[in-house]
């Protein structure tokens, strides 16, 4: 299936889920039932397999997983899941799960950062970094932290489509580009005076 199509599907999915976890006051438990189940999936790929490419009719994909989950999470989204086990959509838990994420950030107004730094920081180092960033966007922030050697120190931090790259590798490049084309500049000069 094409990647848009698989956004779409995750995005009406996911939305749906949403809006109807709002209504009944559960939107932050629905989280926890879509981490708890997409846990399963992943340990045991055998059984999301037997629900989505298995001979099974849609009766008895809805009655597995009520019998897997009844209890152990939220009502809604063990019906929420059985709609996606009769149409077949059980597959795309994962990508329905990432978008109800960003929903739900979204609803707390959380937004999402990245940063990259050279060595992974300490507690203390990750806290004050979210402080900072929390202060700097004016609301709560989810750091998504990596770490890449490459970038020799400093930080890539990223919000959406903004970079901000004050990486030292980054600062040596336009250095060196700055004084490559310096270099070059002064030389055009020297060359237009001798030619006078």
């Amino acid at each position: 299936m094409a990647r848009a199509a698989r956004h779409i599907i995750h995005e009406i999915y996911s939305d749906v889920m949403f809006e109807l976890a709002q209504e009944a006051g559960v939107v932050d438990p629905v989280v926890d039932d879509l981490d708890a189940v997409a846990k399963v999936f992943d340990a045991e790929p055998e059984f999301l397999t037997l629900l989505t490419v298995g001979q099974l009719r849609e009766e008895e994909k809805s009655a597995i997983l009520r019998r897997v989950f009844a209890g152990r999470i939220n009502d809604l989204t063990l019906d929420f899941l059985c709609v996606l086990a009769r149409r077949n959509r059980l597959n795309f838990l994962f990508g329905i799960q990432d978008r109800y994420l960003a929903l739900m950030d979204q609803y707390h107004d959380i937004r999402r950062i990245d940063v990259t730094l050279a060595k992974p920081p300490s507690d203390e180092q990750l806290e004050t970094l979210r402080q900072d960033m929390k202060e700097a966007v004016g609301s709560d922030v989810k750091l998504t932290v990596q770490v890449d050697p490459e970038i020799l120190g400093g930080i890539i931090i990223k919000k959406g489509d903004m970079v901000i790259d004050n990486s030292v590798r980054s600062i040596l490049k336009r250095t060196v580009k700055a004084v490559v084309n310096r270099s070059k500049e002064t030389k055009q000069q020297i060359n237009s005076s001798e030619k006078q």
